[in-house]
Order: C-alpha cells, then sequence, then structure tokens
C-alpha cells in the first residue's frame, strides 16, 4: 500500500491501472469542480492550469518512483487555483485575462491594435475569411477575443437576404417532432406541439385519408404545423 500510494522502484502492474484508474478520477472531479470555463479553455490561466494538470497526472502515471498522494493535492490545489481565478475574472476581468482588441473599427483598421495584438495583415485576412468574410471592405467590425478567436460583424450590404428585408413573412423556428414511428404514437411529441390523439386521427384522416396508422412507418410534424407521412414500404416523402 504504501509504494501504491508514495511510489517505488518496481511497481507491479495493477498497482500502475490503480494508480492511473485514481489520478483519472481526479481529473474528472477537479474539472467538474472547475466548472464549464476548464472545459472550454475560454481564457489563458484556464489553459496554462489544464496543461499543468494533464501533464502532472501524466508523469504520476508513468514514472513507478512518483508519489500518488502529492500528485492528487497538486491536482486539488490546481483546481483551487483555478477556481480562484475565475471568480477574480468574473470581478475583474481585465485584472486577469486580457480584454478584446477591435482590429476593425466602424469600416476602417486600425493599425495600432494590429501591433498590441501581435497580429499580421495575412493572420487578419485569414482570420476573417474563416469568419465568412473573404473581403476586408465587407466587415464593419473585427474584434480580437480574449479567447483568440476573431468575432466578425459585416456591413449590411454584405450581410445576407433576408425575408425581412423583402418584406416577406418570416418563417417559423424550431425543430421536427416525430408523432408516430413503426406504427406506435409519440405521446411526448404531441405534448411538445399541444396536441393530443384525437386531433392527429381526425388530421390523418381529413388530410390523407388515413384511417390506421399503425400502418403508418412515421408521421413528423413540422415547425410550421404541417405534419409529413411516411409509409411503411415506402419509407420516403
Amino acid at each position: 500500500m504504501t509504494e501504491l500510494l508514495f511510489g517505488g522502484s518496481n511497481l507491479p502492474i495493477w498497482m500502475f491501472a490503480i494508480r492511473a484508474f485514481v489520478l483519472y478520477i481526479a481529473l474528472i472531479i477537479v474539472t467538474r469542480w472547475t466548472g464549464h470555463r476548464q472545459v472550454g479553455i475560454l481564457s489563458g490561466h484556464n489553459y496554462l492550469i489544464a496543461a499543468g494538470i494533464v501533464g502532472l497526472a501524466g508523469i504520476r502515471m508513468v514514472n513507478p518512483k512518483s508519489s500518488l498522494v502529492s500528485g492528487l493535492v497538486i491536482v486539488v490545489i490546481y483546481g483551487g487555483i483555478s477556481v480562484l481565478l475565475s471568480k477574480l475574472d468574473l470581478r475583474r476581468p481585465f485584472l486577469v485575462d486580457r480584454e478584446p482588441i477591435a482590429l476593425i473599427e466602424q469600416g476602417k483598421l486600425v493599425p495600432r491594435n494590429l501591433v498590441r495584438a501581435r497580429v499580421t495583415l495575412d493572420e487578419l485576412l485569414a482570420l476573417l475569411r474563416g469568419n465568412g468574410c473573404p473581403r476586408i471592405s465587407d466587415a464593419w467590425a473585427a474584434v480580437l477575443e480574449p479567447t483568440g478567436k476573431l468575432g466578425v460583424i459585416l456591413r449590411e450590404s454584405a450581410g445576407p437576404v433576408t425575408r425581412k428585408i423583402y418584406g416577406l413573412p418570416s418563417i417559423p423556428v424550431g425543430s421536427t417532432v416525430p408523432l408516430i414511428q413503426d406504427g406506435r404514437v409519440h405521446n411526448e411529441g404531441l405534448k411538445q406541439i399541444k396536441k393530443d390523439k384525437t386531433w392527429l386521427k381526425r388530421t390523418l384522416d381529413q388530410q390523407f385519408g388515413i384511417l390506421d396508422w399503425s400502418q403508418l412507418w412515421a408521421v413528423l410534424a413540422e415547425p410550421n404545423g404541417t405534419l409529413v407521412v411516411l409509409q411503411q414500404k415506402e419509407h420516403k416523402l
């Protein structure tokens, strides 16, 4: 047991397995403790702490002479530091992490901020292309976020064509909901669209002339209120 916790020169394979399992569980607990910021690596200090924890755990897993107890203590300390820095980051954002830097403002390039962010013009153009802006003249604003990602706002003239521009009615937003699958009714789907079996039976009869839904492969409700019926034999629209 002493060798398992504090290391030794010749550890059996089963001890390596237990040490790896314990460290893995510890990493999962610390990751849950630090929250989504650590999982997403949203800031510089989160990245450094995550890299340190992973490196430390790797050393403890492969080095038989390393102490498992000290490794667990350091993992917990790293996690605690990450939580404290994240809380401080919420109250004093620019004290712990970097601030957003505007590289393009009101359609104009800001050269001094390019130098400040250490971003070359070629790199900026590549980031713009990656955000669906192939021409720099189409960008109204571009902000380099603390995460290293570039946020781009297009000029109104370069934005996508929408139904609102042409005065067309909007299309309901939502997802397709299954109402029947393999001849069986989905009660949860009916609840989701606030309907019941009586409505479903009446609608299938009136719109499709279907009285027996046990022979249907699927019935899907679209966001605009229409139904899509898939026959058992065809399996297609």
